[in-house]
């Protein structure tokens, strides 16, 4: 199976003798499976537009013309493929299956007050974060639901969502406290993954799994533990794996 993993904003792809992987350990992991899997680079801020061309373009370089093509898309790459499969048809015609996890389908509050100092969420961004990340315009809830509007989902392929579940994951990377206080700010006390709700993470019309016990950085399987020297069980592999079965 042909498997292309997009990776998120200010992430990165296959980075030759960088021994890290945006997705940590997932690709190898397939490839042991005997899956094909690419890890493109694309402008780690850049826009939606922006990366979603460097997405096609990657692809549409590494497959020959009859190779069927899944891709598995983390947080911001989930807008980037739904870009390039409305503005790419050779690519459409390719792309079987995506699945987005985390994806800003309707905006992230996160990108909202960092964007916003006004925001009521804004007090409880770190600085560190704000700093970081910078001013992801394409990232906020205006932004992502005119973007919702006008980039519907293509004819021929199959769209699979996943959301992140913060508040059951005590080995989180993101502070609980921006996961609490996101929660506190949606009327029904929203599921989140401590960037994106579980409303914005799963689009109406997309099948959807099981939420993941994980937050934003778990869902790509780096939480706490990940730094430690003694190895721990990677279940994150697992998730995929499940994925991929369902393909």
């Amino acid at each position: 199976m042909n498997i292309v993993l997009a990776h998120g904003i200010l992430g990165f792809g296959h980075v030759f003798g960088i021994p890290l992987s945006y997705f940590n350990g997932v690709a190898d992991h397939l490839r042991q499976q005997g899956h094909e899997v690419i890890e493109p680079s694309v402008s780690t801020i850049g826009s939606v537009a922006a990366r979603g061309n460097d997405l096609a373009d990657a692809i549409l370089g590494h497959f020959r013309a009859g190779d069927d093509v899944h891709v598995i898309a983390h947080s911001m790459g989930g807008l980037d493929t739904r870009y390039a499969l409305n503005h790419y048809p050779q690519l459409a015609r390719k792309v079987k299956t995506l699945v987005a996890i985390g994806t800003p389908h309707q905006g992230s509050p996160v990108a909202d007050a960092i964007v916003n100092s006004a925001h009521p969420l804004a007090p409880h961004i770190p600085q560190f974060l704000k700093e970081w990340i910078g001013g992801p315009n394409d990232l906020t809830t205006r932004a992502c639901m005119r973007f919702d509007e006008i980039t519907p989902d293509v004819n021929g392929v199959r769209y699979i969502d996943v959301a992140g579940n913060a508040s059951m994951n005590g080995d989180g990377l993101l502070l609980f406290k921006l996961t609490k206080a996101i929660s506190e700010l949606e009327l029904d006390g929203e599921i989140n993954d401590g960037v994106v709700t579980r409303k914005s993470a799963l689009r109406e019309g997309h099948e959807h799994l099981l939420d993941w016990p994980v937050d934003h950085a778990g869902e790509i399987g780096w939480d706490k533990n990940s730094f430690s020297l003694i190895s721990s069980p990677s279940s994150h592999l697992a998730r995929y794996e499940s994925i991929v079965a369902i393909l």
